[in-house]
């Protein structure tokens, strides 16, 4: 069975939804250091050891994080499920051409690294999938759609989903993070590149003239 599914209008509830509680958590952090430091009964070490964890488990997403984005890792080491439930499946965001993100509701999401760039897949495209048995699996396949007119889709090739990560909603952050960091890389690169061929343009053409120019005036 292909399941398509249209996201060209997908935003990024996830994205605002840990901005916001990241808010609502320093807010409630900070009210609760005030009042600590109000207290005459509270000792220092409660403070600092509560910094020290929230600082432990953000090094630890942020090392997973690293860990799913190395190729040779052990997708099996991350804690990867086989498939899942196709009923469960509330969205899909396509983050670029190797991640995409299942939406599974009660904050489940679960991030597919693909081995290789697919072709066509891109942020806010449609894409299909394949579902055997109810369920959405490891090696199934997934494509990337191309709109070609009025609700006219062409399906790209087909791309092998390696597993399913579960991942924290800190952990997605950071995932997203490093993508647009990276995209925001690429952007800039390759308007340098575009600089520097403008320049050397410039270059051979003023030495053209310059040519020119002499062998005229030796003329």
């Amino acid at each position: 069975m292909m399941l398509t599914t249209d996201f060209t209008k997908r935003s990024h509830p996830v994205k605002t939804l840990v901005g916001i509680r990241t808010l609502i958590g320093s807010l409630a952090l900070f009210i609760s250091i005030n009042g600590l430091a109000d207290s005459p009964d509270t000792e220092p070490s409660e403070t600092s050891g509560s910094s020290m964890q929230m600082s432990a488990e953000q090094q630890a997403a942020q090392q997973r994080v690293d860990a799913i984005f190395a190729d040779e890792t052990d997708v099996a080491e991350l804690g990867s499920d086989r498939c899942l439930p196709a009923r469960r499946i509330r969205d899909v965001d396509v983050l670029d051409r190797r991640t995409l993100v299942f939406d599974m509701g009660r904050k489940d999401n679960y991030l597919v690294r693909l081995k290789r760039q697919c072709f066509g897949l891109r942020r806010n495209t449609p894409i299909s999938y394949e579902i055997h048995g109810g369920r959405l699996c490891r090696l199934d396949g997934i494509r990337a759609l191309e709109t070609w007119g009025f609700n006219r889709f062409v399906q790209g090739p087909r791309c092998t989903i390696p597993s399913f990560i579960k991942v924290s909603e800190a952990e997605l952050e950071l995932v997203e993070a490093r993508i647009d960091a990276a995209r925001a890389f690429r952007t800039t690169q390759r308007d340098a590149d575009k600089a520097a061929r403008r320049a050397a343009k410039a270059a051979r053409e003023q030495a053209d003239a310059q040519r020119s120019s002499e062998a005229s005036i030796g003329g």
